[in-house]
């Protein structure tokens, strides 16, 4: 099986964004708080504040669950600097190299990591943080300005970076799905197309032995084989269900046929439901539970879709042929007159005819009169059509 977990962050890149923020800060310690001799007030403040979301920037590794809350301090701690500088304006040089990257780094992780409103949200209060802060600190200058627009850029490029990893991860999700996907179809038809045609097979033989030696002395063993192959036989279909469609392997279980119908159908009072008498006592295998609730579910959605003036939709589910299949028809009395009737084609009724040909039942979708149409999937019951008759593949109408 494919990995999926996230992998670790690159060392290099780590060891990069330590040396960065580090150097930034020490060469603002070195060069305007100790050689240019007492340092202002302004200038400890604004050191200060790169140190500590340096810090914060640094954390959002150690702690990536909590890069909004990070983001988040670093932005409030960057105002809270800039209302300082504003209102009281302590004396200063422009600076604060380490604190525009610092914050530009938690702005790209938060564009990366969370999702869009929150990210959205701080992506916006991050840029305004940024772009506003020279100016609000320092006199209003050229060289302010310039400062601005270099943080202003700076914010930019960090968002892009943010939105590009972002996207990368995303797609990498989507092909690790995908393989996934692909390689579970690929054991389901295995299992179908080759196990269960072998324990089919000693099934059958295993019928044929009973027939021949229907009265000898190991009759009784040969029923014994017989249902047991029958049940490893259910127990492999089982399995290629919950591998073709995963979603629904904890949704039904046996003896729920009822439940599962009236929770497809739901609180839609526009369908009428037609349930056959003594159906809830009514033997049906997990599988064909789930491949019911499919149909039903699947129909109705087609209806709501291609076919929403609809005066009449009604469900039916029956056993016939003396109980060796289950009937499940949906069928509805289509369009107003003068609609166009949109294509049923859709991915739809081939999901559907794949999960009812996996069972050896039979799908059929159509016109039904001159404005109606008709889902009609017939499932075979336990204990009705022998593995023998059952045809290996099914068959999809």
């Amino acid at each position: 099986m494919l990995p999926t977990a996230t992998p670790p962050p690159v060392r290099g890149l780590v060891i990069a964004e330590i040396v960065v923020l580090a150097g930034l800060n020490i060469e603002q310690l070195v060069r305007r708080l100790i050689l240019d001799g007492p340092a202002p007030a302004g200038e400890i403040l604004y050191f200060a504040a790169g140190l500590v979301l340096g810090a914060l920037a640094l954390l959002r590794r150690r702690f990536p669950a909590r890069t909004a809350t990070l983001t988040a301090s670093g932005i409030v701690l960057s105002l809270a600097c800039s209302a300082v500088g504003f209102l009281f304006e302590p004396a200063a040089a422009p600076s604060g190299d380490a604190e525009a990257l610092a914050l530009a780094v938690l702005v790209g992780a938060a564009c990366h990591r969370l999702p869009r409103g929150h990210a959205a949200v701080l992506a916006v209060l991050g840029g305004l943080t940024m772009a506003a802060a020279p100016v609000l600190r320092f006199t209003d200058t050229f060289t302010t300005l310039s400062i601005a627009v270099v943080w202003a850029l700076l914010w930019g490029c960090s968002v892009i970076v943010g939105l590009m990893l972002r996207d990368g991860e995303a797609r990498r999700e989507a092909a690790l799905a995908a393989a996934r996907d692909r390689e579970r179809l690929a054991l389901a038809r295995e299992l179908h197309d080759l196990v269960a045609h072998h324990i089919t097979g000693v099934v059958v033989r295993t019928q044929a032995a009973g027939v021949i030696l229907a009265d000898g002395p190991e009759q009784e063993l040969i029923k014994e084989i017989e249902q047991a192959g029958a049940e490893a036989l259910g127990a492999v279909r089982r399995l290629v269900m919950m591998l073709r469609s995963p979603e629904l392997a904890s949704q039904v279980t046996a003896g729920g046929l009822v439940e599962t119908i009236e929770a497809a159908v739901g609180d839609d009072e526009g369908v009428t439901v037609r349930l056959a008498d003594g159906l809830a006592e009514l033997a049906v295998a997990p599988e064909t539970v789930s491949t019911v609730h499919r149909v039903v579910l699947e129909s109705l959605n087609n209806v709501r879709r291609h076919a929403p003036d609809a005066r009449s939709v009604t469900v039916l589910v029956e056993p016939v042929d003396g109980r060796r299949y289950l009937r499940v028809e949906v069928a509805n009395d289509g369009l107003r007159p003068g609609r166009v009737r949109r294509s049923p084609g859709g991915y739809g009724l081939i999901g559907m005819a794949e999960r009812i040909g996996a069972l050896d039942g039979t799908l059929t979708a159509g016109a039904d009169g001159e404005r109606g149409w008709r889902v009609l999937a017939e499932l075979p019951l336990p204990g009705g059509v022998s593995a023998a008759a059952a045809p290996e593949g099914g068959a999809a109408r």
